[in-house]
């Protein structure tokens, strides 16, 4: 394959989507009716009126070692269509869904879900077919929304008569595919199957990206053929799993051979993204961070409740069901400081609790250094996830010796879209970087920062 093969797919990738994104509107959303039971005693809706798939449930599954495969089901999956080049992706007509174990941050067991993308054309580098683990953007905290329930599988909407547009990185999964590499999304923990998602949680998500790519292994060798390479790939949430998986993975899973990793707005520094998003039309994506830090850290939950109004339990567990979707129509452009007893914001609040200063601290990626090239991407224009938290990350990294590529993000100011646009301009850089990685190719321009 040539060298030029990475880059093409991935500028069509990144003029395809932009092209559909910048036009996008947010279709009608589905209402949810299942309860879950949050920390403060409300009952937030987790899954659409009629869903009651079973493969989801886990009551009667029994998580174990790490990567375990618990279930497995063969699921349909929408053709790609072709470039704007005229490139035609060539993906199968048919995915697997997984069922898998993983670990929470305390070391306990549980199944996490997720789907792999076995590719139709072989793998034309050196080695074993290659495998990437792809961390999707925040797609929600329902279960609805998780990655494996929508589009491209399942004969779901697709992202334009959903609504749910950040579906459209469902196209990671055909550029890679098309180039010969097995490609595994996460539903990350909770997300999909019963319980709080924990969303942000920094070994949460590193987790489930490493041990999607060890149930990858498991399945592969089950048929009897050779395990290759892995890569992480994410943008915005994925982006923070990427980092915290590619920081984690040589002390948590040293079986892994990992070749690289990609991450587009990574959220590093959950105290500088949450002052940035507060009041932005994603400022709901806070509430998904206190609900899943809630789940985990009892006495931080405890706390918050003292502090909490009536209005912002209310909207807490109103968005313990949404899909993103969701809540830039419901909540997009509002304060925190609405949800609170005293009128303070929930970024100050958190500042002035012990446990939640703890609880955000061990939320940071950039306490230790990454096992592979990392190439991460942050855009200037970037109005959601802080600029400068995921540059320093870079930095931080460089510092330790690590071999990190930085990027700013090439597009230009779009109002409020930079951030959900550069899912897709990113990928112009990221994509041929990791396909560099698995081709076994030199690292250029590492730890070299623009003006």
């Amino acid at each position: 394959m040539k060298r030029t093969a990475g880059r093409t797919v991935g500028t069509a990738l990144a003029a395809a989507l932009v092209t559909v994104a910048a036009g996008l509107a947010a279709g009608p959303a589905a209402g949810p009716a299942q309860a879950q039971t949050l920390p403060w005693g409300g009952h937030a809706p987790r899954v659409e009126a009629g869903d009651h798939d079973p493969f989801y449930g886990t009551a009667d599954l029994a998580p174990g070692t790490p990567g375990t495969v618990l279930r497995t089901a063969s699921a349909p999956y929408a053709p790609a269509p072709s470039g704007p080049d005229g490139h035609q992706f060539a993906v199968p007509d048919r995915v697997q869904k997984m069922m898998y174990s993983t670990t929470d941050m305390d070391g306990r067991p549980v199944a996490v879900s997720g789907y792999t993308v076995e590719p139709t054309v072989p793998w034309r580098g050196p080695g074993e077919r290659p495998t990437v683990v792809v961390g999707r953007g925040t797609v929600g905290q329902g279960d609805q929304c998780a990655p494996s329930r929508n589009w491209p599988l399942d004969n779901q909407p697709d992202p334009l008569d959903s609504g749910r547009t950040v579906a459209l990185e469902g196209a990671y999964d055909w550029i890679f595919a098309s180039q010969g590499v097995r490609v595994v999304v996460t539903d990350y923990v909770g997300m999909g199957t019963p319980g709080m998602h924990t969303y942000m949680n920094r070994a949460e998500q590193a987790h489930a990206m490493i041990d999607a790519a060890r149930a990858a292994r498991n399945l592969v060798e089950d048929r009897g053929e050779d395990f290759g390479a892995i890569g992480f790939y994410g943008h915005s949430q994925g982006g923070g799993a990427s980092t915290a998986a590619v920081e984690a993975v040589a002390d948590y899973a040293p079986d892994l051979d990992v070749a690289g990793a990609y991450a587009s707005a990574p959220p590093a520094d959950l105290v500088e993204v949450q002052r940035t998003i507060d009041g932005s039309n994603l400022v709901g994506a806070i509430g998904f961070a206190i609900n899943g830090l809630s789940a985990r850290y009892p006495a931080l939950a405890a706390e918050l409740d003292t502090h909490l109004s009536d209005h912002g339990r209310g909207v807490l567990d109103d968005l313990a069901g949404m899909c993103t979707d969701e809540i830039g129509d419901t909540y997009g452009y509002l304060t925190t400081d609405q949800w609170t007893a005293d009128g303070r914001r929930l970024d100050d609040l958190l500042g002035e609790i012990p446990e939640g200063v703890r609880a955000m601290e061990e939320q940071r990626v950039g306490t230790g250094t990454p096992a592979a090239p990392t190439m991460i991407v942050s855009g200037r224009h970037d109005k959601t996830v802080a600029y400068g938290q995921a540059r320093e990350l870079a930095a931080t990294w460089c510092s330790a010796g690590a071999p990190v590529v930085y990027r700013d993000d090439i597009l230009p100011e779009i109002s409020d879209q930079n951030h959900f646009l550069q899912a897709a301009s990113g990928g112009a850089f990221g994509i041929p970087f990791l396909l560099d990685r698995f081709h076994g190719r030199p690292v250029g321009g590492t730890c070299s920062f623009p003006a």
